[in-house]
């Protein structure tokens, strides 16, 4: 979930709530619906009881009810509404309704006053059942009478269901009006964030030098930092080349005047050149990567193309065949173009002059990183030897005479820009080196 975007997450806690109240709405108003239904049903029965205890009499000890009834359902046989009377406990009539039934319902007579409703009546088919004892004057005494009203479920099935299907249609329409609904004002939410993060690109590729839209308040705060950042990052790197500057200016001249010095002995001016080579490296090791990290990516390929032409021209005599696989044409480089192009100089001229007749550069850009292969056919390069190249801080020029200083400078500028320097065996015959740098813009070290 924390590797989610923010539009991806306010979607899926919108949905989420929309899964969670659609189904709830629909249970409430289904329930409501069904239960007003049922009300509604025990209502019309009882007053259906209350119809046939009016018609009822006792003559005596026996019950008189008339050939017709008020009500046309209980004269029709199959008609879905049937009634029942029974006198102490014996069944003494029944309506012209249930004149198909062979087999009559058992019930259970509820006290006298009371009456009892049952929306789950099961015959061989469902029924409402809605039930009432009376007293009735029996020549002198009083006897119970209980009436009994069934009425078929069907019609209030298919009511219900009817109803169902209705309020989900409704339902579902309403919510894919609200999820339109959702998605716009979630796009106009982040639109803010859209056009800053369109903002802050620009500004990584160098094509503005500050943030100047208006946003919203809550997004001010965050604009005003990054502004602060980028005049901050801006200020200080102009201040570090300032510094580094006047210091190799100030360097320069007294080693120069020592390498011109006639009367200094000669065991001398090794140490002294030394001394040149260590301070030019570290200067060009602080220099590397020290341009903003908000500069736009340069390409790989044409840098090599230029590098290769070069080549070619320097290393003429050997008649190398120099090939340049451009297996990815779009592979870029987070960083300075003077420092891409002194990096793979110096590997394309060590593997050069290692070479006996073949010289193979590949680039390709993974999803994380962009990775530079140059490979030779040459003697290659012994285990031991490539972890002293890969050792920080220990001298390179025990790799090959006159090529020290150049693998040293590629291992300062891997490593001033994040990178990873792999040796291997190439499959020409001699060695591979390769060159791995973040497929991001990361703030060089």
């Amino acid at each position: 979930m924390r590797n989610l975007s923010l539009r991806l997450r306010s979607f899926a806690a919108a949905l989420l709530v929309l899964v969670v109240f659609i189904p709830l709405a629909a249970f409430t108003l289904e329930s409501a619906f069904t239960s007003s239904l049922s009300e509604s049903m025990q209502q019309q029965l009882r007053v259906q009881s209350l119809t046939l205890i009016s018609e009822f009499e006792m003559s005596g000890d026996e019950p008189v009810m008339p050939e017709q009834l008020f009500n046309d359902q209980l004269n029709i046989p199959g008609s879905g509404l049937y009634a029942f009377i029974k006198l102490d406990e014996r069944m003494v009539w029944r309506s012209l309704s249930t004149l198909n039934w062979q087999v009559m319902p058992e019930f259970v007579a509820p006290e006298v006053g009371k009456e009892r409703f049952d929306e789950e009546y099961a015959l061989l088919e469902p029924y409402f059942l809605f039930a009432y004892t009376a007293e009735f004057d029996a020549g002198g005494h009083f006897v119970p009478v209980s009436f009994y009203i069934l009425q078929d479920k069907s019609a209030y099935n298919v009511e219900e269901q009817g109803f169902i299907t209705t309020l989900w249609r409704w339902l579902s329409l309403i919510a894919l009006v609200l999820l339109g609904l959702l998605i716009l004002s979630l796009n106009a939410a982040l639109w803010p964030i859209n056009r800053l993060i369109k903002q802050i690109k620009q500004a990584e590729a160098g094509h503005i030098q500050h943030i100047n839209q208006t946003y919203p308040p809550e997004l001010e705060k965050l604009k005003s930092s990054i502004n602060h950042l980028l005049a901050t990052e801006q200020q200080q790197r102009s201040r570090y080349k300032n510094s580094l500057s006047d210091l190799a200016h100030g360097l320069k001249t007294p080693l120069a005047v020592l390498s011109g010095n006639t009367a200094l002995p000669d065991d001398a001016r090794e140490p002294i050149n030394q001394i040149d080579l260590q301070i030019q490296r570290q200067l060009k090791r602080a220099v590397a990567g020290s341009s903003a990290a908000w500069e736009q990516a340069v390409e790989i390929t044409p840098i090599l193309r230029k590098l290769v032409n070069a080549m070619n021209k320097v290393h003429a005599q050997k008649q190398l065949k120099i090939l340049h696989i451009d297996s990815d044409s779009s592979a870029q480089f987070y960083g300075d173009s003077t420092d891409l192009m002194e990096l793979l100089g110096n590997l394309l001229d060590n593997a050069c002059k290692a070479a006996e007749q073949t010289v193979r550069v590949d680039v390709a850009a993974h999803p994380r990183f962009v990775q530079i292969d140059v490979e030779d056919d040459g003697p290659g390069i012994p285990k031991e030897k490539r972890q002293l190249l890969l050792t920080r801080g220990t001298r390179l020029d025990s790799y090959k005479e006159g090529q020290g200083i150049g693998m040293a400078v590629v291992a300062d500028l891997v490593d001033a820009y994040q990178g990873t320097l792999i040796i291997e065996d190439s499959d020409l015959g001699g060695a591979r080196i390769s060159v791995r740098f973040p497929n991001m813009k990361i703030p060089p070290t």
